[in-house]
């Protein structure tokens, strides 16, 4: 296997050359056992970018189009994805498809790649949490999904009942929701929905499911997993909690509503993203089937 670094969001701090990624390139390929490559922009910075969108765009395209890659991952999130969704080539990507692994900003491209290319990937796992991160259970996971085994986790906590199966897609919910009326917003009939956040006022957060509620994605959806939402705290604390939001949107719903360990957080876990997978909130599983 040949994984492919990409930035298609922001810079890496302390990274702003090819070569001050070799530290890192040389953890991952101790830590996969596999070849890592670092496409020719991965350390480019332009303000808040990993370079110019054409750049980022550039090496994106070239990473599908290489035959001898055969997975992808981003180094970091940010933002800036969403910036190189026009300048794809979704013919070529969808003549050569390969798994897109990344987080956060990250949710942009990869829901873009699903809905215009039918590819899919996993969420959670980025190659700069290296710098770091000692190995971790998260670090066995991507391991796992990169050898081909399905995600599986018990013991988690339904916010409400029932089952359901569907394509999960979704990640970080103000970068879903950025995509909402663009042609890189995937088809939510009968998905299973990711969501988590960071740095969100719980006003946000409620402002942010209004939209998807209003723009009638909730009528639609199979079921929701809700991850975490790290510093998501009100400056005002009359203005209540995270939990009230969530409680108050998903409380009463007869459609299965999960929570998981999944975020802007240590111990976080990796969920697939285009992939049929079931949730259980009464059992407290998610499984890719």
């Amino acid at each position: 296997m040949t994984i492919a670094l990409i930035s298609p969001s922001s810079p890496t701090p302390g990274m702003n050359t090819q070569d001050s990624l070799s530290d890192l390139v040389a953890k991952l390929s101790v830590l996969t056992a596999d070849e890592v490559v670092v496409m020719p922009h991965a350390g480019n910075a332009v303000r808040f970018l990993a370079g110019t969108d054409e750049e980022r765009a550039a090496d994106i395209m070239a990473a599908f189009s290489n035959p001898q890659i055969t997975a992808i991952m981003t180094v970091r999130g940010g933002y800036g994805s969403a910036r190189v969704l026009d300048r794809l080539d979704y013919d070529t990507i969808r003549r050569h498809p390969k798994p897109v692994l990344g987080f956060s900003d990250a949710t942009a491209l990869q829901n873009a790649l699903f809905a215009r290319a039918g590819i899919t990937g996993y969420s959670g796992f980025q190659a700069g949490f290296l710098q770091t991160e000692t190995p971790t259970e998260l670090q066995r996971a991507c391991l796992s999904v990169l050898a081909g085994q399905p995600v599986e986790h018990h013991g988690l906590i339904g916010l409400t009942h029932g089952t359901a199966t569907g394509v999960m897609i979704g990640g970080t919910l103000s970068v879903f929701c950025g995509l909402l009326g663009t042609p890189y917003y995937p088809d939510v009939t009968n998905k299973i929905i990711v969501l988590e956040d960071v740095g969100e006022e719980p006003y946000v957060l409620d402002r942010l499911l209004t939209q998807l509620r209003l723009a009638g994605v909730w009528e639609k959806v199979a079921g929701v997993a809700l991850g975490d939402f790290t510093d998501c705290v009100a400056k005002d604390p009359a203005d209540g909690t995270v939990s009230d939001v969530l409680q108050e949107h998903f409380g009463t719903w007869s459609k299965p509503v999960i929570r998981i360990p999944y975020g802007h957080r240590t111990g976080r876990m990796v969920v697939p993203i285009g992939k049929r997978v079931l949730i259980d909130a009464d059992q407290g599983i998610l499984k890719e089937l």
